[in-house]
C-alpha cells in the first residue's frame, strides 16, 4: 500500500492516469449505458423507490459529475497557451477511428450492422453521435478566443461568466448529455472557460486536505439532500433530479475540487490522457451501433433484478473502460504520424494568426494536390462513372416505385437517397483497383482497366435493358460463349467497330500515361497486405450475400441493398448495374438431396419412361393437337370463404360455382398471400413446387435465368404465347417467357399491343373482359392447336372504394375479421371485383363453346387478397392459402374421349399439369408421369416451405404438407412407397432447378408421344 501512495505522489508516474481513466471511464458506462435505463424501471416499482431508486440515484451523482470533470479538467490544462487548429482535428480523429473500431467489433461479435451505426462511425458530428464529443471540439476550436477574452477581461469576467453557468445548469431541467440536446453546447463551452479560469486562479494553491474536506462536504450534503427528498415519496423526484444535474452547481463544485484534488500529483501530459479517454468513452458509449447494442446484449441476457443488474453493469462497465483505455494508448501510436503532420500544417489559431494560418492551409492544399492528383482524378472519375451508370439504368429519366406505376425523378433519387449505393459501387471499384495496383504496381494500368471494364459492364446493361428490359444476370455471362451471335443480333459490323475502340483506347492511354507520368506504388507493406485483405473481402462479399445471417448479408441489409426478384427493372435503377449483378451471384434453391448423382438420375428417368408406357396404354388423346390455356386470375378467392366474414346479399360468383359442379375443380393450395404470382405461373408451368425450393425464391428471377435449359408445359404445343394486360417488365416475364419458349407475350407497351381495352368504373386496372377478349383473339388468330398463358389484372390490389363508386355490396360485407372501415370497404370492393370476373368468365366459357376447336381452360386464383389482418394467416394457414380453381374442356375437347372427373378438391398450383393431361385422356411423358404419380399418391406440397434448424446449426427446407382432404398432413405418416416416389421428385427438381440437368440428357425425358411434331 506504501508504495502506491508513493507512486502517487510522483508526478512523472502514470499511475494516476491509469486510475482516473478507468475509473472514470467505468463510471461513465454505468452512468450512460446502465443506470439511466435502470433508473425508470427502479422508479416504478413499488417498495422500491426508497432503497433501490436512491442507491441508483446516489452513483448516477457520481457519474453525471464526469461530465463537468471532463469539461473543467479540459479547460484547466488549456488555460495558458492558444491552441492550434490541430488539435481539435486530433481528437476528431482518435474518436472516429475509435468509432470505427468499435462498431467493427460489435459487428463481428453479434452480426448487428444498421446503416445509422456506419454513419455515425464516420460521421460522428453531424450524425449528432455524442454531445460530449461536440462541445469538447467547440471548446478546444475556440479556446484562442476565450483565452483572448481572459486575457482582456481579467479574473472578474471569467468568474461572471462561471456564476451564470453555474445558475442556468442548475435552474434549467437538463438530463444526461445525450445528442439531442445541443441547445446546452454554449454551457459546456462554458464549463471549459471555467476550467480555464480556474488554472488561473489562486485557487489551484489550495492544501490537498482542505480541498478533499470540502469535496466530501458537498457530496455528503448533496447526498443527504436526496436521502431527505426521496423519503418525501415520487413528488420530490425533480428536486432530487435537480441535485444530479451535470451542469448544476453541486456537481461543479465536486469537479473543481476533484481537479484541485488530483492535479498537484499528475502531469500536464497524464491529464490530457484523462481528458482523451473519457471523451472517447462518451462517444462509444452514445453511440448507436456501439453502446446501444452492448446494452441491449447483457439486458437481455441477464434480466433486470437488482443482483443481476449491479454484478453485470460493474463488470460491463469496467471491461469497457479498459478495452476504451487500451485503445487510446494504440490509437496514439497509429495516429502519431498524421498528428505530428497536423500540428505542423495547422500550427495557426482562428484569432490573430488566422491570416497568416489560411495562407499556410492554402500552402498545404496546393502541395497535397500536386502530389495526388492522379488519387484524386481517380475518385472523380470512378463516382462520374458510377453515377453515370445509374442515369444509363433509367432513359425515361424515371424510377419505377410500384406495381401501380408510381414513380420519382431518377435525380431527385441519386442525389438523396441514391447516394449510399452510389459509394457503396464506388468502394467495389476502388477495392479492385487497389488489389490490381498491388498486383501491377501500376497505377494507371490499374485505374483504366477497373474503369474500362466497369464501363462496358454498364453499356452491356443498358442495351440489355433496351432489348428485354432487364438487367444482365450471372446467368448471361454463359452467352459469351456465343459472342458472335450476340454481337450479330446488335449490329453486326458497327458493334465490332465499337468494341475495338473500347478495347483499343485503355490500351493506348495505359501505354502513354505508364511511359510518360509513371507512378509507382509507395505504400508501406502492412497498408498494401491490409489494403488487398479489406478489399478480397469486399470483393468476394457477393458469394454469401444471400445467406441468411452471414456477414455480407448483414452488411448489405444494413446498407440498404438487398435483391429486387419482383422488379429487377427496379432493382437495377436504384442498386445500379453492378450491385443488381451482385445480388444475384449467392442463390442458394434448394437444399441438394441426399443421394444426388448422374446414376441416380439416370434410374429415375429409366424407372419413369416404363411407368410412362404402363399409362399410355390407356390414353389415347395427344395433346398437341389441343388448345390449351393456363389462366391465373389475379387473387380469385370466393369471398364467401373468407374467415369471420360475410357477405349478404346476392352470391358474387354464382356462374362459377354452378360450372364447378360439373367439371375438375375445388381448392388450389397457393404457395402466396397477397403476393407472389409469378412463383404460382412458375409451378403451374413447369409442375415444380416451391414446397421444395428455399424460403423466399422467386424462380423467375434466380431460377429461370441460370437454368440452361427450361421445361415448360407449353412445350408440348406447336405454338404458344403469353397475355397480360399490364405492365410485362414484372418479375422478369419477358425473359423468363422466352426462355420457356413462349413465341410471343401481349402486354401494354409491347409490340404486340393489347386490345379491346375496357375498364370495370374507375378500376385503373384492365378489365377481365380485355384479358377474354384478347384470349379469344389470340385462338382465333391461328387455325392450329396452341397454348396460352393468360394472366389478369383486374382483382389486383389495392382494393380502393374509389375503384367502384356503384358498387352493390358495399353496407353488404361484415364481420369480426373485418377490423375497421378501411378493411371493410376493401372487402366490398375486392367482392364486387369478384362478382365482374364471374360474369366475365361465363362469357369466356360460353365463347369458347361456340369454338369448333377443342380448348381447354385451367382457371386459378394465384393468392389470397392481402385485406385480413396477417394473424388471419399464422391461425388458419391452409384456409387462407386455399383458392378457387376449375379445369374446363369445352364441347369439341369433350368430344371423342370420355369425361375425366379426378378426384381433386384440394390440389397444389404444380398439379395443373398433370390434371389437364388426366381431364383430356392424354399421353403423357415420363416426366408427366412422375408429376401424375406425385398428383396421386403425395399429399400436396405447395404451401410456403417451412425453414427448420439441423442440429448442426444449418437451416433446412422442406414441404408444408397438407393432405387430398385438406388438413394437416405428417410426413411421419408417409408409407415407404410415397416418400420413395417423394425422394424421386424432389431429386428430379433439384437436377432441373438448380443442379446439373442429367435428366435431360435423355431425349425422352420430357418428350411427350403426343406432342407436336
Amino acid at each position: 500500500m506504501g508504495k502506491v501512495v508513493a507512486s502517487l505522489e510522483k508526478r512523472n508516474s502514470p499511475l494516476w492516469q491509469v486510475l482516473l481513466s478507468l475509473g472514470g471511464g467505468a463510471f461513465v458506462f454505468l452512468g450512460i449505458l446502465v443506470l439511466n435505463r435502470q433508473y425508470g424501471f427502479y422508479s416504478s416499482v413499488p417498495n422500491q423507490f426508497t432503497a433501490s431508486w436512491t442507491a441508483l440515484h446516489m452513483l448516477n451523482t457520481i457519474t453525471q459529475g464526469v461530465v463537468p470533470f471532463l469539461f473543467l479538467l479540459a479547460g484547466y490544462l488549456n488555460g495558458e497557451k492558444r491552441l492550434s487548429l490541430a488539435r481539435p482535428v486530433i481528437l476528431w480523429l482518435t474518436a472516429v477511428s475509435s468509432l470505427m473500431v468499435g462498431t467493427a467489433l460489435v459487428f463481428v461479435s453479434s452480426k448487428q450492422l444498421t446503416l445509422t451505426a456506419i454513419l455515425s462511425s464516420v460521421f460522428p458530428i453531424s450524425q449528432r453521435v455524442s454531445l460530449v464529443l461536440t462541445g469538447m471540439l467547440l471548446a478546444l476550436l475556440f479556446q484562442p478566443a476565450l483565452l483572448w477574452l481572459l486575457e482582456k477581461g481579467g479574473q472578474w469576467l471569467g468568474w461572471v461568466v462561471a456564476v451564470v453557468v453555474a445558475a442556468l445548469g442548475s435552474f434549467l431541467q437538463i438530463d444526461p448529455p445525450h445528442p439531442g440536446q445541443y441547445a446546452i453546447l454554449p454551457l459546456l463551452v462554458g464549463l471549459f472557460w471555467i476550467g480555464m479560469v480556474l488554472r488561473r486562479s489562486r485557487w489551484t494553491a489550495m492544501r490537498r486536505w482542505r480541498s478533499s474536506a470540502l469535496l466530501a462536504a458537498v457530496l455528503g450534503l448533496t447526498w443527504t439532500a436526496q436521502l431527505l427528498l426521496a423519503s418525501e415519496g415520487h413528488g420530490a423526484g425533480a428536486l432530487v433530479d435537480r441535485l444530479s444535474t451535470p451542469l448544476g452547481l453541486p456537481l461543479l463544485l465536486v469537479a473543481g475540487l476533484t481537479i484541485l484534488f488530483i492535479m498537484p500529483s499528475m502531469t500536464l501530459t497524464d491529464a490530457s490522457a484523462v481528458c482523451r479517454t473519457l471523451v472517447i468513452v462518451f462517444t462509444l458509449s452514445q453511440a448507436a451501433g456501439i453502446g446501444q447494442v452492448i446494452y441491449g446484449f447483457f439486458a437481455e441476457a441477464f434480466g433486470s433484478s437488482m443482483s443481476d443488474f449491479t454484478m453485470v453493469s460493474i463488470g460491463l462497465a469496467v471491461g469497457l473502460s479498459i478495452a476504451t483505455w487500451a485503445w487510446g494508448l494504440l490509437a496514439q501510436r497509429f495516429l502519431q504520424r498524421p498528428a505530428g503532420w497536423l500540428t505542423r500544417h495547422l500550427a495557426f489559431t482562428i484569432s490573430g494568426d488566422f491570416r497568416d494560418g489560411w495562407q499556410s492551409l492554402r500552402a498545404v492544399g496546393r502541395r497535397f494536390i500536386a502530389a495526388q492528383w492522379p488519387l484524386l482524378v481517380l475518385l472523380g472519375v470512378f463516382y462520374l462513372t458510377v453515377f453515370g451508370s445509374f442515369l444509363a439504368m433509367s432513359p425515361g429519366g424515371r424510377i419505377m416505385l410500384d406495381l401501380e406505376g408510381a414513380s420519382e425523378s431518377v435525380w431527385q433519387y441519386l442525389l438523396t437517397d441514391g447516394q449510399t449505393m452510389i459509394w457503396y459501387t464506388l468502394a467495389f471499384l476502388f477495392a479492385a483497383f487497389f488489389v490490381l495496383y498491388v498486383v501491377t504496381t501500376r497505377f494507371w494500368l490499374s485505374f483504366i482497366l477497373t474503369e474500362s471494364v466497369y464501363l462496358i459492364w454498364t453499356i452491356a446493361n443498358a442495351i440489355k435493358m433496351v432489348y428485354r428490359s432487364a438487367p444482365v444476370t450471372p446467368a448471361d455471362l454463359d452467352e459469351l460463349r456465343a459472342l458472335p451471335e450476340l454481337v450479330g443480333m446488335l449490329g453486326g459490323g458497327f458493334v465490332w467497330v465499337l468494341l475495338v475502340i473500347l478495347i483499343a483506347l485503355p490500351i493506348v492511354g495505359i501505354v502513354l500515361l505508364e511511359r510518360r507520368l509513371p507512378r509507382k506504388i509507395r505504400v508501406a507493406w502492412p497498408w498494401r497486405l491490409a489494403g488487398v485483405a479489406a478489399g478480397a473481402l469486399l470483393l468476394f462479399s457477393p458469394l454469401t450475400i444471400n445467406n441468411p445471417g452471414s456477414y455480407s448479408q448483414v452488411v448489405n441489409a444494413a446498407i440498404g441493398n438487398t435483391q429486387n426478384t419482383i422488379t429487377p427493372q427496379k432493382g437495377v435503377q436504384m442498386s445500379g448495374p453492378l450491385l443488381q449483378f451482385v445480388n444475384a451471384v449467392d442463390v442458394k434453391v434448394m437444399d441438394q438431396p441426399a443421394g444426388y448423382s448422374k446414376a441416380r438420375i439416370q434410374a429415375i428417368v429409366a424407372a419413369y419412361e416404363k411407368r410412362a408406357a404402363v399409362i399410355n396404354k390407356t390414353r389415347s388423346t395427344n395433346i398437341g393437337d389441343q388448345n390449351v390455356i393456363f389462366n391465373l386470375s389475379e387473387s380469385f378467392t370466393d369471398p364467401t370463404e373468407f374467415p369471420n366474414t360475410k357477405v349478404s346479399g346476392s352470391d358474387p360468383m354464382p356462374r362459377i360455382r354452378s360450372l364447378m359442379k360439373t367439371t375438375t375443380s375445388g381448392h388450389m393450395l397457393s404457395a402466396g398471400y397477397g403476393g407472389g404470382t409469378a412463383n404460382m405461373e412458375y409451378e403451374s408451368m413447369t409442375g415444380l413446387t416451391m414446397g421444395n425450393f428455399a424460403a423466399d425464391i422467386v424462380p423467375y428471377s434466380q431460377v429461370v435465368p441460370t437454368d440452361h435449359d427450361v421445361i415448360s408445359f407449353n412445350q408440348n404445343f406447336a405454338y404458344g404465347s403469353a397475355i397480360h394486360p399490364y405492365n410485362g417488365e414484372f418479375y422478369n416475364r419477358i425473359q423468363v417467357y422466352q426462355k420457356m419458349g413462349l413465341a410471343k407475350f401481349s402486354y401494354l407497351g409491347s409490340r404486340y399491343p393489347i386490345t379491346d381495352k375496357h375498364k370495370v368504373q374507375d378500376n385503373p386496372y384492365l378489365s377481365d373482359q380485355t384479358a377474354y377478349a384478347n384470349a379469344l383473339k389470340q385462338l382465333n388468330a391461328r387455325s392450329g392447336p396452341q397454348f396460352i398463358q393468360l394472366v389478369t389484372m383486374q382483382n389486383h390490389m389495392p382494393y380502393d372504394t374509389s375503384f367502384y363508386p356503384k358498387n352493390p355490396y358495399k353496407g353488404h360485407v361484415s364481420g369480426t375479421a373485418l377490423s375497421d372501415k378501411d378493411t371493410t370497404g376493401a372487402m366490398a370492393t375486392f367482392t364486387y371485383g369478384v362478382s365482374r370476373t364471374d360474369k366475365a368468365v361465363d362469357s369466356f366459357i360460353k365463347a369458347l363453346d361456340r369454338l369448333d376447336k377443342p380448348v381447354t381452360v385451367v382457371f386459378y386464383g394465384d393468392h389470397y387478397p392481402g385485406i385480413l389482418s396477417g394473424s388471419y394467416v399464422s391461425a388458419q394457414p391452409i384456409k387462407m392459402h386455399a383458392t378457387t380453381y376449375f379445369i374446363y374442356s369445352n364441347k369439341a375437347a369433350r368430344a371423342g374421349h370420355k369425361k375425366i372427373l379426378p378426384a381433386a378438391k384440394y390440389v397444389g398450383t404444380n398439379d395443373f399439369i398433370a390434371l389437364v393431361l388426366a381431364q383430356l385422356d392424354a399421353k403423357v411423358s415420363p416426366y408427366e408421369a412422375l408429376l401424375t404419380d406425385v398428383q396421386k399418391k403425395l399429399p400436396i406440397m405447395s404451401m410456403p416451405p417451412v425453414t427448420e434448424k439441423q442440429a448442426d446449426g444449418q437451416t433446412m427446407t422442406r414441404p408444408d404438407w397438407v393432405g387430398k382432404n385438406g388438413r394437416k398432413f405428417s410426413e411421419d405418416k408417409m408409407t415407404a412407397a410415397q416418400k420413395r416416389l417423394y425422394a424421386d421428385y424432389r431429386l428430379i427438381q433439384y437436377d432441373l432447378a438448380a443442379g446439373n440437368e442429367y435428366a435431360l440428357q435423355s431425349k425422352t425425358f420430357t418428350k411427350n408421344p403426343g406432342q407436336a411434331k
